[in-house]
């Protein structure tokens, strides 16, 4: 499994499951991709603020 970091803004987030979300991110150099965030719905979760629309964001992606 390769992981790849990926800087970019966040342009959409959706509700997925109980806890998770979809998010939808910007990059120069991939262009729009979609990433999942487990447990970023969580009241105490580091992911909650980070996964905002219109954040700037590294993410490290699998």
């Amino acid at each position: 499994m390769k992981q790849i970091k990926v800087n970019g803004i966040i342009i959409a987030e959706n509700n997925s499951n109980d806890f998770d979300k979809m998010v939808t991110m910007l990059t120069p150099n991939l262009g729009k991709i979609g990433c999942s965030a487990r447990g970023a719905r969580r009241t105490k979760s580091q992911l909650l603020a980070g996964t905002q629309v219109f954040t700037f964001r590294r993410i490290y992606a699998f």
